[in-house]
């Protein structure tokens, strides 16, 4: 087991040659984001670049991609085929007798922008001319009635003979006969993925959903075990409940032993993993390192998403998997540490954290 230093992070960082172009500084690919979790795709993008990487494409609903192309110009966008569009018919038959209590609004037409597992084909030739795949920052595996936005009034006749219980069956009931049509979420593309990138050479990085997804794959109803492998040199960013539901364990246990269970991990998975948290805990089955960076600036929505974009960044310039975790993890921590210097550790955004990337590199470089 080994601390995280100044000196070995500077010996990590890879080379910046002068006679270069983007290519050399390496190809992300990150598979990001969703109709309610766009900024994810943003910041995973952005700390792929800050950290050195030449070239950036964002795949995603074309929500998400016109989102984050609105926000920056820096990075190169592919919008994937959707599912179908969710809505009600409120012209289907109806003899609920609920309906004679209250007038229920048609539902707006929705489109949750559910990415279709065909959309795998799209990303074709793009999956091995990547240096490195990032997956699952804000990509949203499940999706259900409880997040589409659905607009509902009602008049009461007479409220003491309603059942609200009748009425929030009607406002989440799933069923094609009703009219009401909503896809799984985008659960059939990452399997569909997941198999593609099966021999897939390159680094791969899987993030936030991507890992509660492959706990389903592992533990289907926490009765069976579930055969799956990761493509050969993956990397995993959970934190502890995610690892827990990885290893199938409680949340206390992963934190009184966060040194064992994250080698444990490593070697069951064949990937090096990073788990976060105070004084994060990188492995790779053989090797561990603890991080010593970080303040609790980082305890803020989107900052793991900005972690794998770093990870990702140095990957695709060709460090190794667990270099590239260490790298990423220590100046994410120092980025943050130099940012709530700035901004307090209360008043930091994830966002912020983008613009203090530089500023943690040249600190290493100065040593």
């Amino acid at each position: 087991m080994q601390n995280l230093t100044h000196d070995h992070i500077n010996a990590l960082l890879p080379p910046r040659p002068d006679n270069s172009h983007k290519m050399t500084f390496g190809h992300v690919l990150n598979i990001a984001g969703s109709i309610h979790y766009r900024g994810a795709a943003y910041l995973s993008s952005i700390s792929a670049l800050r950290v050195g990487a030449g070239y950036v494409t964002l795949a995603s609903s074309p929500s998400v991609c016109d989102s984050v192309s609105a926000l920056t110009p820096n990075v190169v966008t592919l919008p994937l085929l959707t599912q179908m569009t969710a809505k009600y018919d409120n012209n289907a038959p109806n003899t609920d007798l609920l309906a004679t209590q209250i007038q229920i609004a048609r539902w707006q037409t929705i489109d949750v922008q559910a990415i279709d597992k065909m959309a795998v084909l799209q990303l074709g030739d793009k999956l091995n001319q990547a240096s490195v795949i990032s997956i699952g920052s804000g990509l949203s595996i499940g999706q259900s009635t409880d997040q589409l936005s659905v607009n509902y009034s009602h008049n009461y006749l007479d409220n003491n003979s309603l059942d609200n219980s009748s009425l929030d069956n009607k406002k989440h009931h799933n069923s094609d006969s009703d009219g009401l049509s909503v896809p799984n979420g985008n659960s059939e593309f990452f399997y569909a993925l997941l198999t593609q990138l099966q021999a897939n050479p390159n680094p791969v990085i899987f993030d936030a959903d991507a890992l509660n997804f492959i706990s389903r794959l592992l533990h289907p109803g926490n009765i069976a075990t579930t055969s799956i492998t990761l493509p050969k040199h993956s990397i995993i960013t959970p934190h502890p409940k995610e690892l827990s539901r990885l290893l199938n364990l409680d949340v206390s246990e992963i934190q009184a032993k966060r040194v064992h269970y994250t080698n444990m991990a490593a070697k069951q998975l064949n990937a090096v993993v990073v788990l976060k948290g105070k004084h994060t805990v990188i492995s790779d089955g053989e090797q561990v390192f603890i991080n010593p960076t970080g303040n609790s600036a980082l305890a803020k929505a989107g900052t793991g998403d900005v972690l794998t974009g770093m990870i990702a960044g140095f990957c695709a310039q060709g460090v190794s998997p667990i270099d590239a975790a260490c790298l990423g993890v220590y100046l994410h921590g120092l980025a943050g540490d130099i940012a709530a210097e700035d901004l307090s550790q209360y008043g930091m955004l994830a966002s912020d954290l983008l613009n203090y990337i530089p500023r943690a590199i040249l600190q290493v470089l100065s040593v």
